[in-house]
């Protein structure tokens, strides 16, 4: 009777240990939940908000993860963490560590490759004719990405001869010498400040046709004014061109001179004309519209 009893006992307080135990695990598992992240898609350096319940007020206490890669965490609160996109970061999980126990967020994080802004000075484009005799000469095509000149027969984006300019998307126009069209460029032209365009997104893009350019020829009617007091080719102040690029991602253009060296007062006699200088941003995630500097 006394074994079967210390049995019984041994049985119960095994029972009541183990139970204990998981009730211990159970609590730990539910310790922390996250809800939120601020953003599922940004750039290394890019501030993140992590929100849910159970975080420890200590920074220290807790660990973070950009795809396996460890983060800093700047500040946090009971319902708040906030952490940077780390560099090296790529794609993949958001992970949070505390006290041995790891949570991630719901959605695969994006790591975005960050935003190009650049001044593009004195690229010629030259042209022959005009003035009422048939245009010609190549057209000199440029690539977003690359930010060059390029002589690609598919990988440009917008091309320029005298004050034209061409996408690659559409259908030939029917010039003298222009490019074959193989992409799915496009231009939207919009008005503003250069910092005031900060997306592509809702925009409706023209592309090349026949007989007509994206972006429209003549004075008034696309980026341009011309002077015929002065003799001088000026850009249209506000006028900002939005373009699609080859490949389906987008820039923003702002035309600064037509004349090289971009003076601020160009005389026709002396200063060359049919040379850019434009200034550039360009976003190359696909996908992303932002063109936010």
């Amino acid at each position: 009777m006394k074994t079967f009893m210390r049995s019984f006992l041994f049985i119960g307080l095994t029972s009541l240990a183990w139970s204990c135990s998981n009730d211990d695990d159970t609590g730990s598992e539910e310790a922390f939940t996250i809800t939120s992240i601020s953003a599922e898609a940004a750039t290394v350096g890019t501030q993140i908000t992590i929100t849910g319940t159970g975080f420890p007020a200590d920074p220290a206490a807790i660990g973070i993860s950009f795809g396996g890669v460890a983060a800093s965490v700047s500040a946090a609160s009971s319902t708040q963490i906030v952490t940077e996109v780390p560099t090296g970061a790529v794609n993949g999980e958001v992970s949070v560590t505390i006290e041995g126990l790891s949570r991630s967020a719901t959605a695969t994080f994006t790591v975005l490759t960050a935003l190009e802004s650049a001044t593009y000075a004195n690229l010629d484009a030259p042209q022959t004719g005009g003035q009422g005799e048939p245009e010609g000469g190549p057209f000199i095509k440029f690539s977003f990405a690359t930010g060059e000149v390029t002589d690609s027969e598919t990988d440009w984006d917008i091309a320029f001869r005298g004050t034209t300019i061409a996408v690659n998307g559409g259908v030939a126009t029917g010039a003298n010498e222009e490019p074959a069209r193989n992409g799915e460029a496009g231009a939207a032209i919009q008005s503003g400040t250069f910092g005031e365009i900060t997306t592509a997104d809702g925009l409706s893009f023209s592309q090349d046709a026949e007989g007509a350019y994206a972006v429209p020829t003549g004075s008034d009617n696309g980026w341009y004014n011309y002077n015929p007091a002065t003799f001088t080719i000026a850009p249209i102040p506000g006028r900002i061109l939005v373009f699609r690029t080859h490949d389906g991602r987008f820039a923003k253009v702002e035309i600064l001179s037509y004349y090289r060296d971009a003076p601020a007062e160009p005389d026709p006699f002396t200063d060359e004309s049919r040379v850019y200088t434009f200034k550039y941003v360009y976003n190359p995630n696909n996908g992303e519209t932002t063109l936010a500097e």
